[in-house]
């Protein structure tokens, strides 16, 4: 028998958040054992911080690319 194989979803900026959410809810309802999820929560937040900063390098990428064009575009004309 074969396993259907199942497309992972990438991990994003969002994601990372509603887990942080879920986290911080479990947090709230663990009483005592609450700080053995403090690691759990530095993890995410650190690849939430890791994301956030992939995505704004991307965004500025795109953003000089279209200033490049647009300058190209404005010499040609």
């Amino acid at each position: 028998m074969t396993m259907a194989r199942t497309r992972k979803k990438p991990i994003t900026a969002a994601r990372v958040e509603r887990a942080i959410d879920t986290l911080a809810g479990v947090m709230a309802t663990a009483g005592p054992d609450a700080p053995l999820l403090i690691p759990l929560w530095k993890r995410l937040q650190s690849e939430l911080e890791r994301l956030k900063e992939e995505e704004a390098i991307l965004a500025a990428a795109m953003e000089r690319v279209k200033q490049s064009r647009d300058q190209t575009a404005a010499r040609s004309s």
